[in-house]
């Protein structure tokens, strides 16, 4: 069975960025590459309720004309497509029909979160469907389009298995032959840890050889800074984070370390849906934001 990997696209600077870097992933594996791009009419509020503008009967076959021309230049074999369904009826769709080990989008830089969920939709895709996604920023530098050679895994100093969806990935980090390091960031009372996470990444099956995968500690740092510390210590052309499905609450008023590193990642990132058992503090935050009834 051929290797398949689906590129969410449409027609910004971000997509033509994925839509390359999945080319290169995708050459060495003689892996298919399939652009979809999702379209449905978005509602207009009035002041009779939610009504959908009226359709235009040349955008679904233009696109699908433009899709075809972006496939035929493609440096490996590429379909195209456009789904007429909501967001989640879509990635169900195209997951259905081509089992891909990973899907690939653009990640576009933003200011502010109602832009960043409007430009980065695909994002929450891991904690929705437990996929594995790969989001390819949009400013990667052509220097970049190579097969990357390192991946910085960023682990917290405790267990946690990866959900069975995000395993499809597993063939494609082994074809890669990616040198793979743990990532931990630690505070100073805390600098000789560490270790539970490694032996969680080694027991990943990430790859066949994580079971020798190493420890980088970066200490003293808030994890999203510590994280990018890595990457750039390590000179790893590709950094992997653990999405353990925070909610909304969490994001506005706690933040999120994913959230950080995306806005601020000079690497693909890629986001692999994972349980990882609750802490005390996590239960305690959790209580903090459950409703009083009244």
């Amino acid at each position: 069975m051929v290797p398949n990997i689906v590129v969410l696209t449409d027609f910004s600077l971000a997509a033509e960025r994925a839509r390359a870097y999945a080319a290169v992933l995708a050459a060495p594996l003689d892996a298919e590459l399939h652009l979809v791009h999702v379209f449905l009419p978005v509602p207009v509020v009035t002041e009779y309720g939610l009504v959908l503008p009226a359709r235009d009967e040349d955008y679904v076959p233009e696109t699908c004309r433009c899709l075809r021309h972006v496939a035929e230049t493609m440096p490996v074999p590429t379909t195209a497509e456009v789904l007429e369904a909501d967001w989640l009826g879509a990635i169900a769709q195209a997951r259905e029909k081509y089992q891909p080990m990973l899907i690939v989008a653009g990640l576009t830089a933003t200011n502010g979160f109602l832009d960043e969920w409007f430009s980065n939709r695909a994002a929450p895709l891991p904690r929705q469907t437990g996929c594995p996604l790969l989001l390819v920023p949009e400013h990667l530098p052509d220097t970049a389009l190579h097969q990357p050679r390192r991946l910085a895994l960023a682990v917290e100093d405790r267990p946690f298995r990866l959900a069975p969806a995000a395993r499809v990935v597993a063939p494609l980090l082994e074809g890669l032959d990616l040198d793979v390091v743990a990532v931990t960031v630690l505070s100073e009372a805390d600098s000789l840890g560490g270790w539970h996470g490694l032996r969680a990444a080694q027991h990943s099956d990430l790859t066949d050889g994580m079971a020798s995968c190493g420890l980088h500690k970066v200490v003293g740092e808030e994890p999203g800074p510590g994280i990018l510390e890595a990457v750039h210590e390590l000179e790893a052309d590709l950094v992997a984070l653990l999405d353990r499905g925070h909610g909304l609450a969490h994001k506005v008023f706690i933040g999120s370390v994913i959230d950080y590193v995306l806005r601020r990642t000079p690497v693909p990132v890629l986001l692999l849906s994972a349980h990882i058992p609750a802490l005390v503090s996590d239960s305690v935050e959790k209580r903090a934001f459950i409703p009083v009834a009244h």
